[in-house]
């Protein structure tokens, strides 16, 4: 095999988090990379750049087809048509799949997403994997983080790379580390959360799918290959690209405190953010299950406090371009202010999540209290999606991560 001299093109939008994974791992594995926005894509970047696969990271697979928009989601149709590849991960699997009612999606397949009611709707860590390569198979632990899983349509089968087998020592259903349930006390538990929780649902489900579209061809995964310290993942990340060598993606600690911009509000905010970590931490709401990933009790908006702790160490950790510092010295103000007041309120609201959660259950979707769930909204937005504070905050450090990490990685060709 011989690396590509191409570009792969990482698709920028609605990835947060799961877009600094993989553009670390693209990075650790020396694949030859650049940054797209789905602005840039709808104006026919990818006729001009030529990339050798466009990669979508993990995120919510409707806010990133509302980011491409019709134009969007037509050119990656010809670019796939044409002989591109495509290679999804997570949401980014999702977003090639079949559309749904309100919802189009890239229709690279007529495979559907299973609906929440047949599926494992809330799982992750390590499953372990039985892969197909070539003409041999052999079993992997491979990392999921929440996904959804494949409806497939038995009239147009795709080839499956990967099929889901039985969990891993680190594998967790909602917020349960299933290595502690005993078989029969599935069902209680399952009573009791209202959700499927068991992981046998999972045994021989496709997990990574690889099929034609036109000329080209497209691998969608709702393993994440490219996490951290996950070696097995990131060999098969590197086959997947036809690298020539492969190389472990190295671990990621959000605790590492060496920046390399070392801007007063960004350090600010990330003392901040820990902090508020900590406090949930004293209240056994969060903790860390990886240096990079954080566990929380179901119900607690963990998962956005993870992603903006995660978004300012990056931006920390980047050296500043031109165009971030000037974005930054207009927007990074405002920016810590609205972070300092995000914590202050977090806290309030994670303490009387505490209080309610001693009294009954809440689920991702709703806190047991209304009057909780008003402030849950103003402070994060409606599930699914985000909003509220936090997505002020989320976007624009979002934008301060494009001009840092696309100015590194090369700006393509495109307004």
């Amino acid at each position: 095999m011989h690396q590509h001299t191409a570009p792969v093109a990482l698709l920028w939008d609605e990835s947060h988090l799961w877009g600094l994974l993989l553009h670390r791992a693209l990075k650790a594995l020396r694949a030859p990379l650049t940054l797209v926005k789905a602005a840039q894509v709808g104006s026919g970047v990818l006729r001009d750049l030529a990339p050798s696969t466009l990669i979508v990271p993990g995120g919510w697979a409707r806010l990133k087809s509302v980011a491409l928009g019709e134009d969007g989601r037509r050119e990656i149709r010809d670019y796939v048509h044409s002989g591109g590849k495509y290679l999804g991960f997570c949401g980014g699997a999702g977003l090639a799949l079949g559309s749904e009612r309100g919802a189009p999606f890239l229709d690279l397949c007529t495979w559907a997403r299973k609906p929440a009611s047949q599926r494992l709707p809330n799982f992750s860590g390590h499953v372990w994997c039985t892969v197909q390569d070539g003409e041999t198979s052999y079993e992997a632990a491979l990392p999921v983080w929440w996904p959804s899983q494949f409806a497939p349509d038995t009239t147009a089968p795709l080839d499956v790379l990967a099929l889901y087998e039985r969990p891993g020592p680190d594998f967790w259903s909602a917020d349960l580390d299933w290595s502690g349930i005993a078989p029969g006390e599935v069902g209680q538990w399952e009573e009791l959360y209202g959700i499927n929780l068991n992981p046998d649902r999972l045994r021989h489900e496709p997990c990574i799918v690889r099929g034609r579209y036109g000329q080209g061809s497209f691998v969608l995964s709702y393993a994440h290959l490219e996490t951290p310290a996950s070696p097995q993942a990131n060999t098969l990340l590197s086959r997947l690209l036809g690298l020539d060598q492969t190389r472990p993606v190295p671990a990621w600690d959000l605790g590492n405190a060496t920046p390399q911009w070392d801007d007063t509000h960004l350090g600010e905010m990330q003392t901040c953010l820990a902090e508020l970590i900590g406090f949930g931490q004293s209240h056994f709401l969060l903790f860390w299950r990886t240096p990079w990933l954080l566990g929380w009790r179901r119900g607690v908006p963990g998962s956005p406090i993870n992603f903006l702790l995660a978004m300012t160490w990056q931006a920390r950790h980047a050296k500043p371009s031109a165009a971030s510092t000037t974005y930054w010295a207009e927007h990074g103000e405002r920016c810590h202010a609205r972070c300092v007041d995000f914590c202050h309120q977090t806290r309030k609201y994670l303490l009387q999540e505490r209080r309610i959660l001693a009294i009954s259950p809440s689920s991702p979707e709703a806190s047991a209290s209304p009057s909780l769930q008003r402030h849950k909204q103003e402070l994060f937005g409606k599930f699914p999606g985000y909003g509220g504070l936090y997505g002020e905050i989320l976007r624009t450090l979002d934008e301060l991560l494009w001009l840092q990490l696309s100015d590194q990685a090369g700006p393509p060709t495109g307004p």
